[in-house]
């Protein structure tokens, strides 16, 4: 989906959903990773959810990516990012997850334009598609893609008459962008990276 954006906004400063995929992914063999974050109100935002590091799971992490992709041609460049990313230790899983999109994307070339909605001076409304089209309006931007799985919750008639054309994205079935970039060539991943239809 980044791919496929001039601009992509992370939406951070809403609530953190418990059994999402927001602090969840797989890597081969269907192997599930979490990374632990610390029990806090059932309202907390993305962006103050604050990570344990002084965890098991993440104690065992990197060895379990590095036994599950040390044969792979591209690990040594792979994974000293994951490395870093992972001994940087930020505090919340939401800049763990800014840092690991963006120095993944700038690895497969990727020149999308990255903004924090926290960052920036947009309104905050109760209605989840007034926010996203005040989002649009204030990028000047009359395009809005989203991943395939919204379209239980956006409409594109409404979207419309805000001036605004919806789509959704639909990718082929992959696990986690570290599995790719373990399993591909960078002249590879750009193929892959083009292999969508907006819907």
């Amino acid at each position: 989906m980044i791919n496929s954006v001039d601009t992509f906004v992370f939406y951070d400063n809403v609530t953190f959903i418990k059994g999402g995929w927001i602090n969840r992914n797989k890597i081969k063999g269907g192997t599930l990773f979490t990374i632990p974050i610390k029990k806090q109100s059932s309202n907390r935002l993305i962006r103050d959810t604050e990570i344990v590091w002084n965890n098991r799971k993440i104690n065992t992490l990197l060895k379990t990516i590095q036994q599950t992709y040390s044969k792979s041609p591209y690990f040594n460049e792979v994974f000293s990012i994951i490395e870093d990313l992972i001994n940087s230790q930020p505090n919340t899983i939401s800049e763990l997850a800014i840092s690991s999109i963006t120095q993944f994307s700038k690895y497969m070339g990727i020149n999308t334009k990255f903004k924090m909605a926290s960052k920036e001076n947009y309104k905050k409304s109760e209605d989840k598609v007034s926010r996203i089209v005040d989002i649009c309006k204030t990028e000047e931007i009359d395009h809005y893609i989203n991943p395939i799985g919204g379209q239980s919750l956006y409409d594109k008639s409404t979207f419309k008459s805000y001036g605004v054309k919806l789509n959704f994205i639909q990718t082929k079935p992959s696990l986690s962008i570290i599995d790719e970039c373990f399993s591909h060539s960078k002249e590879e991943l750009s193929i892959k990276l083009n292999q969508y239809e907006l819907i």
